[in-house]
């Protein structure tokens, strides 16, 4: 019996477990294999051994690429953490009328739920470098200048930091949200017994009841912000030259537009190396924390 419901088990999942191994463990491999290759747009494949990781470390814009990266995604990790915080208490514990919170919350999910495409359109029509461009327009109007601000070009980073961290708000405040209503109410109860105040509320409630939550996010983040390049890739391309290229990005680049096939694979292979190493080091840093929360529970 135990055998035969093995067998029925394995049946219901071999189409699961097909479209996995085509879509996802099929070309992770292709990639490996790619990543110790010449191919190119010729599509012959030449054993070249670390030929292509020696190349990433030799290239002058690696170090650049690599910065950017570094500063695009941190910055963005705290700021995300901050702002989805604020906002998750803000429409979770200071707004008691559930119709006023849920409409805040609604327009925070219009940036996420909009296609790239229009989102990044929008962003470039706001910093248009020309005299027509809405953010030029108020700019000119204000400080009487007489020529425009090309935005994108001047602060490519900020601009894609800014238009990434909008679009990052929603998940996290929902899911810090839903955390702060499953907070027993005699917790709050007792500290207004006690005069607690609302920041005392919730830094010394609120706060420490999520931390597990802002791991979560924290990791979620990291990996999204590592491995996706669209938003930079339609509102600067990586430019100005590389000032706005993350590591993600620069993959592409080298084997789709370049055409270095393994190259970009190379690129990949080190930046899947990257998420491993993060992903390590936040499940250590989770795993203290709940030993932690035990022994205090103790």
């Amino acid at each position: 019996m135990k055998r035969k419901n093995n067998i029925q088990a394995y049946t219901f999942l071999s189409p699961f477990l097909v479209l996995v191994t085509i879509l996802y463990i099929f070309p992770a491999v292709l990639t490996v294999v790619m990543a110790f290759t010449d191919l190119d747009k010729s599509f012959i494949w030449t054993f070249a051994g670390l030929k292509n990781f020696e190349r990433v470390f030799r290239d002058p814009n690696t170090l650049i690429i690599l910065k950017n990266t570094a500063v695009y995604v941190s910055v963005c990790i705290l700021a995300v953490l901050a702002i989805d915080l604020m906002f998750a208490i803000l429409t979770t514990y200071f707004i008691k009328t559930e119709r006023i919170s849920s409409f805040f919350k609604g327009v925070l999910m219009i940036p996420m739920i909009t296609p790239a495409v229009v989102y990044s359109v929008l962003w470039i029509w706001l910093l248009g470098s020309t005299s027509g461009g809405a953010l030029n327009r108020i700019y000119m109007f204000v400080s009487g200048a007489g020529s425009p601000v090309n935005w994108i070009a001047s602060y490519p980073m900020q601009v894609v930091i800014i238009a990434k961290l909008v679009t990052s708000i929603a998940y996290g405040t929902t899911i810090f949200s839903s955390a702060i209503n499953s907070i027993p109410e005699n917790q709050f109860k007792a500290a207004r017994v006690d005069g607690a105040k609302e920041w005392e509320v919730v830094r010394s409630i609120i706060l420490p009841n999520l931390r597990f939550h802002i791991m979560f996010i924290a990791l979620w983040e990291t990996l999204g912000l590592l491995t996706d390049y669209t938003t930079i890739l339609l509102i600067t391309d990586g430019g100005p030259g590389v000032a706005s290229e993350v590591w993600a990005l620069s993959a592409y680049h080298k084997a789709f537009i370049n055409g270095k096939y393994g190259y970009g694979a190379a690129i990949s292979l080190i930046l899947i190396a990257m998420v491993l190493v993060l992903m390590i080091a936040i499940s250590v840093i989770n795993a203290r924390m709940e030993r932690g929360a035990q022994n205090d529970a103790a």
